[in-house]
C-alpha cells in the first residue's frame, strides 16, 4: 500500500518545522536511489542547503528592512556606494553587487525616487551616468547600520568568527566556479546524452 506524504515524513506542519538537515538528507537519499552511481550526492546536498540558507537569510533581511520600505537589493547598493571612493557607473555598480546593469535600473530608480542616491553626468562619457549616495542616503545608513551589524551577528551566531571567514571563502570559490561555468556557456542541456 502506498504511503501518503505525511507517512513518508514530509508535508505536514510538524515536518516543516523539523530539522532542515533531515529533509535535505531525505531528498539526497531519494535522489541517490533514483539516479544511481552517476549521481553525486554532495552536489544536491550543497545546492539544497545553500538554497535554504539563502532563503532564510533573505527572509530575515526582508523583515529587518520592511519597516524602512527597502529591500536587501536597495541596502546592498546603498552600502556599496557608501564605501566607494567615488561615484560608480552602472556597470561598476552592477559588478560590485553581482547584478547585470539592466536589472539594476529599477532598483536604482527606486532609490533615486527616495532621494537616497543620485545620477550624475559622467564627465568621462557624457552618454552615461555615475551613481552616488546622497546626503539623505548616507544619513539613513548612519542611523541604520550599527543595529544592522548587531542583527547580522545574531543571524550568524551559530558560527565562530573563523567559521564565518571559512564559509565566506568557500562561498567566494563557489561563486567563481559558477561564473566560470556561465562564461563557458555550460548549461544543463549540454549534459544530456542523446
Amino acid at each position: 500500500m502506498a504511503q501518503n506524504s505525511r507517512e513518508r515524513g514530509y508535508g505536514g506542519s510538524a515536518d516543516r518545522d523539523a530539522d532542515t538537515s533531515a529533509s535535505v538528507s531525505w531528498q539526497v537519499a531519494r535522489a541517490s536511489e533514483e539516479h544511481g552511481v552517476d549521481f553525486e550526492p554532495s552536489v544536491l546536498s550543497l545546492t539544497l542547503t545553500l538554497y535554504r540558507a539563502v532563503t532564510a537569510y533573505e527572509r530575515a533581511g526582508a523583515a529587518e528592512l520592511a519597516p524602512h520600505n527597502l529591500t536587501t537589493s536597495h541596502l546592498n547598493i546603498l552600502t556599496v556606494l557608501h564605501r566607494a571612493e567615488h561615484p560608480l557607473t552602472m556597470g561598476e555598480l552592477g559588478r560590485a553587487v553581482s547584478v547585470r546593469p539592466a536589472n539594476l535600473t529599477g532598483v536604482v530608480d527606486a532609490l533615486v525616487t527616495r532621494s537616497f542616491v543620485e545620477r550624475q553626468i559622467n564627465p568621462g562619457d557624457r552618454r552615461s551616468y555615475l551613481i552616488a549616495n546622497t546626503t539623505e542616503g548616507d544619513a539613513f545608513l548612519a542611523g541604520f547600520l550599527p543595529a544592522h551589524w548587531r542583527y547580522l551577528e545574531k543571524l550568524t551566531s551559530g558560527l565562530s568568527n573563523d567559521e564565518r571567514l571559512q564559509l565566506a571563502a568557500l562561498l567566494e570559490r563557489l561563486r567563481e566556479s559558477v561564473d566560470t561555468a556561465e562564461r563557458s556557456g555550460l548549461s544543463s542541456s549540454d549534459q544530456l546524452v542523446g
